[in-house]
This record gives C-alpha cells, structure tokens and sequence, in this order.
C-alpha cells in the first residue's frame, strides 16, 4: 500500500527526506494514463502497460546526464548514402522536411479512411513507418496497425517485467553493456549462452522476451528524443561454426527489432565470425540494399569496436578494457566520457539516476507540428527532480524542466510538493499549506486546470509528507480549494497521472473538472 511504502512519518519540524528509491515499482504508460482522443494526429487509445521494473533495478547510469547537452551530427540525424537515397534516425522533437510533413498528413487521413485506432507509442513511430514504407502513406499504415496489433496481443496478459526475467538474463545472453559516442546504447547478444535445454524444451521465446524487456527499457530510460533515439546491436559469434549459429533465435531478433522497433537499431555489429560464414556473409551483404550495409556491420576484428566506443564501454574480448560481465542485472553500465577510443576509464564524478529527468511523455516525444512554434515541438516533459538533477550534471535547466516548482510556488511546502509523484495516498487529504505555497498553487490551477466558469481544484503531490500550517507532518496530498462546492472535494476521483504531470478529475456542481 501507499502508505507502507512511505514508512514511518517523520518527528515534527525534521527534514523531510527524499523517496525510497530502492522500493518503488516503475511502469510505463499504465492503461489509465494515455486516454487522449487523438495523439500526434492520430486517434489515440489508452496505452496498454508494456514494462514494469522496480527502481531498484534500474541502473544508476542507464542515463547519463551529457545525453540533454548533446547534439546529434548531422549524419546521426539523416543518413544519406552514396545512391542518393537517405534515411531518417531523428524522428521525434525534431523538425521534418516538407515532403516529410506532407506524407505525414496523408498518412493521418489514411488512418482515419481505414479507422485506424493506435496507442500513443504507436502513434509518435508514424515517421519511422513512413521511411520504412518508402514514403508510401498507405503502405505505412499498415506497418503501423500491424504493431499496433502485435503490441496489442503480446502485452494483452500484463507487461514484461523484471521479475519474470530476473533468472534467464543470469545467462548473460542479452544485455545493454554501455553507449557509442554518439550515446546511442548497445545491447550485447551472446548467442552461444542461449542454453541447449532451451532448445529442447523449445522455449526459445524466453531469449525474446529478453529482448523485448530491453526494448521497452530502452524507450522508457534511455532515449532523449531528438538527441538519442537508436542503438546498436553488438551480437557475439565467438566459438559458434555455421551449423551451430542460432538461425532462429537470431531471425526473431532481426524480426522483432525490424518490424515492431522500426527504426531504432542504427547498427548491428556482428564479431567473432567463423570463417565460412564470414564467406558466406561477404556473399550476402553484396545483394543487400545500401540501408542495410549500413546497419550490418561484419567485423574482422572486435577492435574495430574501438572506432565508435570508448574502451570502458567495451568488455575486454570485444575489444574494450573492461573485465567480462558476470552480473548481467540491473544491466552493468558505465558513465561516460563516451568519446570513442578513450581509454582513461570512466568518470568517478558522474551524477546517477539522470533518468529521472524525463517523465513517460518525454521519453515518448513528439512528432513536428508546424502549427506550433519550434519552442514548443523541441519542449520535453520533465519530471519533479529533472531541475535538480540538471543543475548537479552542469547541463542549463530549462524553464520548463522548472515547471513542477513554479506550479507549485516559491513555498517550501510547495517545492517539496514539487519532488516526487510517488507516494499518493488518495483516500487522505489535507487542506493545508503556508500562505505562499497556497498562492502559488492557486496560480497554477489557473493556469491547469481551470473550468470555463472559473471552478477549478488543484493539487500538490509530495515526495514524503507534507507539514501543514501548523507544522504537523501530514498526508501526502495537498488540495488548495477555490470556488469548488464541497461536493467536489468530497467526490474526487483516484488522480491519474498525465505522462508524469497530472490529470485531475473531480465534479464540481455537475461539471467534471480536469
């Protein structure tokens, strides 16, 4: 319950302190929370939960802080190739071209002919359907709705969590080992650890919910969108001869990653090839498309790595400076510096859990709206310690990473209110607050959640408890109260939280307030 996981209350007038990290659950888009009619121009449907991990599971570097600084080159935007075609990587928070722009539209009006109903995740991929279907709008629709589908059905019996993988990934056969010096993440896949009794039993599928597990971490804690939205693929072939390759396994890889992560592996690098497939690959890669060379790499030696990683994101036969792997999760990643070559080790300074900066929706991101000012496509969703931790990484803070402190006031009640969505209890309220931290609140429902006839309630969310005017340690939520009949604070419904914001739902005299 809420109310154990806060533990004991504070002694009056003590240091409120910060939340158990260690103890929360953490899930991405819970079914309650996406419920918009339409996203990215698309009808929405509320998300189905994907992912659940606890926070203690959570590696402290699954983020580094340099990732908000950073700025993509060009080609790590738009690849172009030599045959004249090029390939977008930055789809979202980014500005699209004007033939981009109008597919896009007619990709949305295809969607509504064929009634089309998508998830938002679903909805903010509609440009990587797009490149993949060539530009072709109906084409891409159907990419679409088909993981619209398979999202649909995989996740249909819960999401895929930590729980249920905890003891396949101590295989080492699939894990994320650091990032490229572009910070785009890596996931290594040791083929040859898959166990045999796998096979036998033909339970190969837990090898991909494995994979898809990382999936859905990486597009929940490790992508900034317009910065860092791909990765690469690191798959390890050592002391595996053609007949022993997992052709299988390896195609579903290729499958899932190809068709339902459209556009999210930027390179898969291929080492420790045997010879004759090497042969044979060489063969292959010659019939391939100038967008698939780019992304199958075939190395001939693991040092090659080198050219793109540091060597402390690297194991030592992978071509890096870092001892073999042997505890696989939370998954053992490493701070920067992430220049590639360098050979200096890791930072000792780093600030961890820079994941926490951005909320559900910012890690979603958006797709260009011409419509809106470029300020406010590049805007991302920040989360209550996003300025905290900003600030601790030396990376500007954003106004809008400011946003859970400025709706909540100046007031130390208020800044504290501003901390932490986490521990909610919603059949305890308390009407309380100092003066300025009521002020401050009441502007912001002003801002938020205000009716058209001026009835708004508003609420502050606590990362502990919260004192009240007279400094007694109180409950969790704060509702400052104005021109709401007491029906509305007695009817309040369970909040849901908007994409790490909020979304208040209330009736006041027979209107619902959100």
């Amino acid at each position: 319950s809420p109310s154990a996981r806060r533990g004991a209350e504070p002694a009056e007038g003590a240091a409120l302190a910060p939340p158990a990290r260690r103890e929360r659950p953490s899930r991405t888009m819970p079914a309650s929370l996406l419920d918009a009619c339409s996203c990215n121009g698309f009808k929405a449907i509320p998300e189905i939960p994907s992912l659940e991990c606890s926070e203690a599971n959570i590696a402290p570097f699954t983020m580094p802080g340099e990732a908000f600084a950073f700025q993509p080159p060009p080609d790590a935007v738009v690849t172009h190739f030599k045959n004249g075609d090029s390939e977008r990587k930055i789809h979202l928070n980014i500005e699209l071209t004007g033939p981009e722009l109008d597919r896009l539209n007619q990709m949305r009006q295809e969607a509504k002919t064929v009634g089309g109903e998508f998830y938002p995740s679903v909805a903010s991929m509609a440009t990587r359907f797009l490149s993949r279907a060539r530009m072709d709008p109906k084409k891409a629709v159907k990419l679409m709705k088909a993981t619209q589908e398979w999202r649909r059905d995989y996740f249909k019996n819960g999401p895929v969590s930590d729980a249920e993988i905890a003891e396949d990934i101590k295989h080492g056969i699939v894990y994320f080992t650091g990032r490229d010096c572009n910070l785009r993440p890596a996931i290594v896949i040791r083929a040859a650890r898959i166990p045999q009794q796998w096979y036998k039993d033909r339970c190969v599928d837990r090898f991909i919910r494995m994979l898809i597990f990382c999936m859905e971490y990486f597009v929940r804690y490790m992508v900034v969108p317009g910065k860092i939205e791909n990765l690469s693929v690191i798959v390890d072939l050592q002391g595996l001869g053609i007949s022993q390759v997992p052709v299988g396994p390896l195609g579903e890889v290729y499958s899932v990653m190809s068709q339902h992560y459209i556009g999210r592996v930027y390179r898969f690098y291929c080492c420790n090839v045997s010879y004759m497939l090497s042969s044979i690959a060489g063969v292959v890669k010659g019939l391939l498309t100038d967008r698939q060379k780019q992304k199958l790499c075939m190395l001939d030696s693991v040092n090659e790595l080198r050219k793109d990683f540091a060597l402390h994101m690297l194991e030592e036969d992978l071509g890096g400076s870092r001892p073999g792997v042997t505890r696989f999760f939370p998954f053992p990643l490493e701070p920067g510096p992430f220049e590639a070559g360098h050979s200096a080790g890791p930072s000792r300074d780093a600030v961890p859990l820079a994941h926490e900066v951005l909320t559900v929706a910012g890690a979603l991101g958006r797709l260009w709206d011409p419509k809106l000012s470029k300020q406010e496509n590049r805007r991302l969703e920040y989360g209550p310690r996003a300025a905290e931790i900003l600030e601790s990484c030396g990376v500007p803070v954003p106004r809008e990473a400011r946003g859970f402190e400025l709706r909540c006031g100046g007031g130390a009640v208020g800044m504290k209110a501003a901390r932490s969505l986490e521990t909610f209890e919603p059949s305890k309220y308390e009407q309380a607050g100092r003066e300025n931290d009521r002020f401050g609140a009441k502007e912001a429902c002003k801002r938020r959640t205000r009716s058209d006839d001026g009835e708004y309630l508003t609420l502050a969310i606590s990362s502990a408890n919260l004192a009240s005017t007279e400094g007694e340690v109180q409950d969790s939520c704060v509702f400052q109260k104005s021109t709401c009949n007491d029906e509305a604070l007695e009817q309040v419904a369970t909040p849901r939280w908007d994409l790490g914001s909020y979304l208040f739902c209330c009736r006041s005299g027979g209107r619902e307030i959100r």
